[in-house]
């Protein structure tokens, strides 16, 4: 017997979730990624392979819920956990090999989830047990900090402190926002191994982590070529703060707004500008519950803004620009990188090079 509609509880998406949500009514593919990973002599276990993946997607609640007209999720019975409406895991083969072919919506979750995922169906097909994921309790939480004095005050917060407009929040754009041509996508990569070690030692030394030090780079860099004394943008934090919140799959990450204001890039001091980055950063943390940057009215704003974030592996190179500019941090063992995501539609190639010269420029300063 099935439940009536009025007696399934449903929630709001996640704010991440629900800009997409909201994105693919008018483009159904945007911000869905495809990623075909190979596992080396997994022909032969091919069956075993899929088992793991659909008891990895089967203890994930989001891979089972639905969401409705209105953009309101609850749980559900799946017709098939291996292909959904926001996913798809396929399987060939080459030779010997396993090829997975795997698309995914950022409805469903954010970097972090498609770790946790990976993790899950590794343990799985070595037969371990799969730590639970409390999706719906989290939702509960959301929705009950909602109605918090917290979240109020973090609402005020934020307004009061990125209310000026005057203050830009990505590189001025070589042709207008409003522009009606289509939104093909730029990329520019800088390499930076050479300062992987320096930027590691201010982390530890001065308790600003790496995306920390790319985003004041960034801050300081629109200013320069804004010829502001401040500027803002948004960083990707990753949350999960509670015990109960590590497994989780979901878009548990906050876009968080940073504002940094100098006088003179050569008057400055670097400690000065790190100190204020690393205040800026915990304050927007502990103000984080309320989704600012992607709340009505001020997303008008705020979805522009230049946004520092690290991005999985997996991740493929778009074919139109869905932002106008994101700087992803790659990092490995051996390698360090920035890549600049931008709209080419709005900025020409040397502009974004220019750009991203001036970011160099004070990431070699502020490590010195």
């Amino acid at each position: 017997m099935s439940i009536p509609d009025s007696k399934i509880k449903k929630y709001p998406l996640l704010p991440f979730s629900q800009l997409v949500y909201d994105a693919t009514r008018w483009t159904p593919q945007i911000y869905r990624f495809h990623h075909t990973e190979r596992i080396k002599d997994g022909a032969k276990d091919r069956e075993r392979w899929r088992e793991a993946i659909r008891k990895a997607l089967q203890n994930h609640p989001v891979f089972l819920a639905r969401i409705d007209w209105r953009g309101r999720q609850y749980a559900a019975e799946p017709k098939g956990i291996l292909c959904g409406k926001y996913h798809c895991f396929s399987f060939r083969t080459d030779g010997a090999d396993l090829l997975m072919d795997v698309q995914m919506s950022r409805v469903l979750g954010d970097g972090k989830s498609i770790e946790v995922l990976r993790e899950d169906i590794v343990r799985a097909y070595a037969g371990k047990a799969l730590e639970p994921d409390d999706y719906w309790g989290y939702l509960d939480y959301v929705e009950q900090q909602k109605q918090t004095q917290h979240y109020q005050t973090s609402r005020d917060w934020l307004i009061r402190e990125f209310a000026d407009e005057s203050v830009p929040v990505h590189p001025t754009p070589d042709k207008c926002l409003w522009s009606i041509l289509p939104p093909k996508a730029g990329l520019c990569k800088a390499d930076y191994t050479d300062l992987h070690l320096k930027i590691n030692q201010l982390s530890e030394t001065e308790f600003l982590s790496m995306d920390g030090l790319f985003s004041l780079c960034a801050a300081l860099a629109i200013a320069e070529y804004c010829g502001t004394d401040a500027a803002a943008l948004t960083w990707a934090y990753e949350g999960r703060e509670r015990p109960e919140e590590q497994r989780v799959f979901g878009s548990l990450h906050r876009d968080i707004p940073l504002k940094i204001n100098h006088q003179s890039p050569i008057t400055n001091n670097q400690l000065d500008l790190i100190r204020q980055a690393r205040n800026q950063i915990r304050s927007g943390i502990a103000h984080s519950d309320y989704p600012y940057t992607l709340t009505p009215p001020y997303n008008k704003r705020w979805d522009y803004a230049v946004n520092v974030l690290r991005v999985p592996e997996i991740e493929n190179n778009p074919k139109y620009a869905y932002a106008l500019l994101d700087i992803e941090i790659h990092e490995t063992a051996d390698n360090l990188s920035l890549w600049f995501r931008y709209s080419a539609t709005h900025y020409k190639q040397e502009s974004i090079h220019r750009f991203a010269a001036l970011v160099r420029k004070y990431a070699e300063w502020l490590v010195e």
